[in-house]
C-alpha cells in the first residue's frame, strides 16, 4: 500500500513524512547491526578458514623424510676454481628475464643452468636418481600428489636473502598471473598444481592436481625472489633487460647489446660447500660472445678468443680440424659419446597457412628428403636420421620408420594436394592457380649447403622451396609467434617426453609458447593426458607409441638427424673430468663440470709466445658409457642379417 501512495500526486502529510523517517531510520539503524554482524561473522569465518588451511598444511605425525646422499658428486674433486671461461652464442638475448615473451631463446640454457633454475630435486645426470638441490629431504604422501620439502637453509638469494618457503608461495602466485604474459607457464600452473603451502619458513607442501607417477618431476618448481619482484601490467618491458636476482652462482654483470653478455661467479656462493654442487661451476667469470655463424666461431676460437668451441658441422669436424693450435697441442678436439633423448631437430611446418593444411602436401615434402645422400655427401656418414617425436626415449615407437627418398610417392602427394599443373617456371600449381611455393626460415648458415641439395630436390618435383636466413634470436620469435610458413628448430629434450607442450591443442593458435605446428585434435590431446596422469606405465607406453605413430603420419615435421655425442674443441687451459660430459648431457649447458686451470694457462701462454709444440691429445673418440660400443654390435648385427 506504501509503494501505491506514493504513485499520488498530493503532497504527503507531515505526520506521514515523519513516520516515513522514523521508519527509515529504524531500516538504516537494523542494516548497521546486519552489517556488524556480518563483518563479526565473516572475520570468523576467515579465521575459521585460516586455521583450517593451517590445519591443512601441518606435517602430518607420522611423516618419514627422505634424502640421498649416496651417489657421487656431480663434478671433479680435481677442480679448480678461478679464471675467465669464453664462449658464443649466434644471437644477442631477447630478454634477461626468466619467464614470459622470448624467456625461452638461446641464452636462456646458460640463464637457467648456470643462475636462476635450481630445483628443489634433481635428477642425478649419470645414477638417474634423485638428489636433494635446494631441497635437503622431500616426503611424497600415499596420494602421490601430496609432497613436503624441508627447504635448504643455507640456500641465499644473489643478494645474500635466504631463499625461504615465501619464495616458492610467490612463484607459484607469480607463474598463474597474466601480467607475465606467459601462456605455457600459466596454463602448465593451473592444470599441475593444486596448492603451495607454507608450513614454516624452511618447509613447504606442494599439492598435485592429479596423483602422478612421477610426483617428484611433476610437482617441483624453481623459486622466484618475493622481494625482488614487483609484478604489475609493465614487467616484461621494465624487466626486460634487468639482471634477475637468482638462486644459482651466477649473475648478470655486464652488457654490451649486440655483442657480448657477461656473468661473474658471486664470492662464497651458499652452494660451493654442498655434496652433489661440488667441482661445478668453476670460473670466476663467464663471457658470452655473439657469433653470427659456427665459421667465424672457429676463426675466434683459433684467435684464442674463445676457450671451447662445439663442433656440430660435419665438414668442418672432417676438414677444418687440422690448425695449428690442434697439431701444436695447444688445443684439442674430442667427440664423446653420451646416452641421453634427442629434443626435436627439423623442419617445422605452419598449419596455420593453408599450404600446410593439406597432409598430402605435407607428406609429399617428406618423400622429397634424401638422407642418404646428404649424410655420405656433405656429412662423411657421422649422421643418424631421426625418426620419433620421442627420439631416444622409451616412447618411442619402435614401429615406425623413416618416409624415406621416393620422388614418385610425393608426386602421388602432390596430385592427391591438387597440385597436377606445371607451370613455364617448373613450378606445379593447383586448379586455383596457387604455386606449391614456400619459405623456409633457417638460423645459421651452416645449413646452407644441406638446405640448397634439399631445395633442388624439392625444385625437381615442382615444389619451389625458398631459402631465408635469419639471425638466431629473431628466428626463434618468428617461431614462437608462428610468423612462418615453414622453420628450423632445434629443441633440446629431458628425462621424460614433454608432449604437452609441443603437440596438445591447449596451445593451439595462441603465440609464445612451444606449439609451433599449431597442432593438436581430440586424440592427441586423450593421448597426451593419458601419458601426463595415468598411474598405468603400460597405458602411458602405449598412449605415447600411437602419439608418435599419430604425429609421423600426420607430417607435421620433417625430421633431420642427430649424433649421439658431442664433438667440440677446447683450448688445453681448459680441464675435465675422465668422463668429460655426464650421460644424460647433451651441451656444455647441461652441467658445468670444466675447470680453468692457471698453472696450464701460464705454460701455455709460455709455449704459444716461444712457438715451442705441446704434447697433443691422441685420443679423440671417449665413450665412457659404452655408447659407441653399442652403435658399432647393432651395426654388425645389422650386416649379419644382410
Amino acid at each position: 500500500m506504501e509503494r501505491k501512495r506514493t504513485m499520488h500526486p498530493r503532497r504527503p502529510t507531515a505526520r506521514a513524512r515523519a513516520k516515513a523517517l522514523r521508519e527509515e531510520a529504524g531500516l538504516l539503524q537494523r542494516r548497521r547491526k546486519l552489517a556488524v554482524l556480518l563483518v563479526a561473522f565473516l572475520a570468523a569465518a576467515f579465521v575459521l578458514l585460516a586455521a583450517g588451511t593451517a590445519r591443512g598444511a601441518e606435517l602430518p605425525e607420522d611423516i618419514e623424510w627422505e634424502t640421498n646422499m649416496d651417489d657421487p658428486p656431480i663434478g671433479s674433486p680435481d677442480a679448480i676454481r678461478g679464471g675467465t671461461f669464453y664462449t658464443y652464442l649466434p644471437s644477442y638475448p631477447l630478454t634477461f628475464r626468466l619467464h614470459g615473451p622470448n624467456s625461452n631463446d638461446m641464452f636462456a640454457s646458460w640463464r637457467r643452468s648456470v643462475s636462476s633454475y635450481l630445483p628443489l630435486v634433481s635428477r642425478h645426470p649419470t645414477t638417474d636418481n634423485y638428489i636433494p638441490i635446494l631441497a635437503t629431504h622431500w616426503s611424497v604422501q600415499d596420494d602421490y600428489k601430496t609432497i613436503f620439502y624441508r627447504l635448504d637453509p643455507d640456500a641465499r638469494w644473489s643478494d645474500g636473502e635466504p631463499i625461504t618457503a615465501d619464495d616458492y608461495v610467490f612463484a607459484f602466485e607469480f607463474l598463474q598471473d597474466p601480467r607475465i604474459r606467459d601462456p605455457f607457464s600459466n596454463r602448465y600452473m593451473e592444470d599441475y598444481f593444486e596448492s603451495v603451502d607454507k608450513i614454516d619458513d624452511h618447509t613447504i607442501r606442494i599439492v598435485g592436481k592429479q596423483e602422478s607417477w612421477r610426483p617428484l618431476s611433476d610437482y617441483g618448481f624453481s623459486p622466484l625472489p618475493a622481494h625482488a619482484i614487483e609484478l604489475d601490467e609493465e614487467w616484461t618491458d621494465r624487466d626486460n633487460y634487468t639482471p634477475p636476482v637468482v638462486q644459482g652462482p651466477y649473475v648478470i654483470s655486464s652488457w654490451r647489446t649486440g655483442e657480448r653478455v657477461e656473468m661473474t661467479r658471486i664470492d662464497d656462493w651458499w652452494g660451493d660447500e654442498k655434496h652433489y654442487l661440488q667441482g661445478m661451476f668453476n670460473p670466476d667469470r663467464i663471457v658470452v660472445r655473439v657469433i653470427a655463424d659456427t665459421t667465424r666461431a672457429l676463426d675466434f676460437f683459433q684467435r684464442g678468443q674463445l676457450s671451447y668451441l662445439e663442433v656440430n658441422e660435419a665438414r668442418m669436424w672432417a676438414n677444418q680440424m687440422d690448425f695449428e693450435a690442434l697439431r701444436n697441442g695447444w688445443a684439442h678436439r674430442k667427440q664423446v659419446f653420451v646416452e641421453t633423448p634427442q629434443g626435436l631437430y627439423g623442419m617445422i611446418f605452419n598449419l596455420e597457412r593453408p599450404l600446410f593444411q593439406s597432409r598430402d602436401f605435407r607428406k609429399a615434402l617428406q618423400y622429397l628428403l634424401d638422407f642418404e645422400k646428404l649424410n655420405s655427401q656433405l656429412m662423411h656418414n657421422a649422421y643418424y636420421r631421426i625418426v620419433s617425436a620421442f627420439e631416444g626415449t622409451p616412447y618411442q615407437n619402435p614401429d615406425i620408420v623413416p618416409y624415406g627418398f621416393d620422388p614418385r610417392r610425393a608426386r602421388e602427394h602432390l596430385r592427391a594436394a591438387g597440385f597436377t599443373e606445371r607451370g613455364r617456371d617448373g613450378i606445379l600449381r593447383n586448379a586455383q592457380g596457387q604455386p606449391a611455393r614456400f619459405t623456409l626460415i633457417y638460423p645459421s648458415q651452416g645449413l646452407e649447403r644441406h638446405l640448397t641439395v634439399i631445395q633442388n630436390d624439392f625444385r625437381r618435383a615442382g615444389v619451389d622451396l625458398r631459402l631465408q636466413l635469419m639471425e638466431g634470436g629473431a628466428a626463434f620469435n618468428r617461431a614462437l609467434e608462428r610468423g612462418f610458413d615453414a622453420i628450423m628448430i632445434s629443441m633440446s629434450a629431458g628425462f621424460y617426453p614433454a608432449p604437452h607442450q609441443y603437440f596438445h591443442s591447449d596451445f593451439k593458435g595462441i603465440p609464445q609458447n612451444n606449439n609451433f605446428w599449431s597442432y593438436g585434435s581430440e586424440r592427441t590431446d586423450e593421448l597426451i593426458d593419458t601419458y601426463r596422469f595415468s598411474m598405468d606405465e603400460e597405458e602411458r607406453l602405449a598412449a605415447m607409441h600411437e602419439l608418435d605413430a599419430i604425429i609421423q603420419d600426420d607430417a607435421i615435421w620433417i625430421p633431420f638427424w642427430m649424433g649421439p655425442y658431442v664433438r667440440f674443441v677446447y683450448w688445453d687451459y681448459v680441464q675435465w673430468p675422465d668422463f668429460y660430459f655426464h650421460r644424460r648431457a647433451r651441451t656444455l649447458t647441461d652441467n658445468q663440470v670444466f675447470w680453468i686451470d692457471p698453472e696450464r694457462q701460464e705454460r701455455l701462454d709460455r709455449a704459444m709466445s716461444e712457438g715451442r709444440a705441446l704434447e697433443p691429445s691422441t685420443e679423440v673418440e671417449v665413450d665412457p658409457y659404452g655408447v659407441l660400443e653399442e652403435l658399432e654390435k647393432q651395426a654388425k648385427a645389422a650386416e649379419a642379417e644382410e
